[in-house]
């Protein structure tokens, strides 16, 4: 009859599986705190179906308001010009093109001329749709802060003429 030991020296398996079973509960935690943070699919920040391996691409029309337009096309990434990449940089800083105005915000009546930008495309994952004006305090200091994604038509080195002459 065969003599039985118990065992007493651990195998090096042994140390390991408490290891690896602690790293599994770990990363499962995690995912289901992303989980129920993150929300639904469509919630906002993430990127919506079909658009999200799509980049940073922007299209501008600028309209200097005498009827000259001019369209522009700001692509984000390692071919991105220098130009190009400070106005990325400037809308990386402002967490992508701003929102309208609130409704009902009160804004200083100061006009800042005819001047209108219409910005689409896609940026981090979302849909851009906006129109820049500068009809009033609240819209002229929306459109500055987008500057140089927007072209700056007053105080600027070239007034807007650069992006109308191309």
């Amino acid at each position: 009859m065969p003599h039985m030991t118990s065992r007493t020296t651990p195998r090096p398996t042994d140390r390991l599986r408490p290891r690896l079973a602690r790293r599994l509960a770990w990363c499962a935690a995690a995912y289901t705190l992303a989980a129920v943070f993150a929300g639904p699919a469509g919630a906002v920040g993430l990127p919506r179906p079909g658009v999200a391996g799509l980049g940073d691409r922007l299209t501008v029309v600028y309209d200097d308001g005498a009827g000259r337009t001019a369209t522009r096309t700001l692509t984000c990434g390692l071919a991105a010009t220098a130009e190009e990449r400070d106005a990325c940089a400037r809308l990386d800083e402002l967490g992508g093109p701003l929102a309208p105005v609130p409704s009902g915000q009160m804004c200083s009546m100061i006009y800042g001329g005819p001047q209108t930008a219409h910005v689409t495309g896609v940026w981090g994952g979302e849909v851009v749709d906006e129109t820049y004006r500068r009809t009033d305090g609240c819209e002229v200091a929306r459109w500055n802060r987008m500057v140089p994604a927007l072209p700056s038509p007053v105080g600027g080195s070239d007034g807007g003429r650069r992006m109308l002459a191309t």
